[in-house]
């Protein structure tokens, strides 16, 4: 099972920085925060999270964001 799997995930892509490919930036999509904020409590995340955590040279920083779609 992955995170697209993950009940009230609409969209995930991983994205890899053109000029350092140690860098690397996930985005999701998820129905409301209700359903983001479930997956992090879930059992799925407790398995795996603190196995990839590992992996990063440097804490990671993550962003929740609300879609605008007026532009200036």
């Amino acid at each position: 099972m992955d995170i697209r799997n993950q009940q009230g995930c609409e969209y995930l892509r991983l994205f890899q920085d053109k000029k350092d490919p140690r860098i690397f930036f996930t985005h999701s999509v998820w129905v409301d925060e209700a359903h983001l904020n479930a997956y992090r409590k879930s059992e799925f995340f407790g398995m795996n999270w603190p196995q990839v955590k590992t992996l990063f040279a440097r804490d990671p920083i993550a962003w929740s964001l609300d879609q605008r779609d007026e532009l200036p």
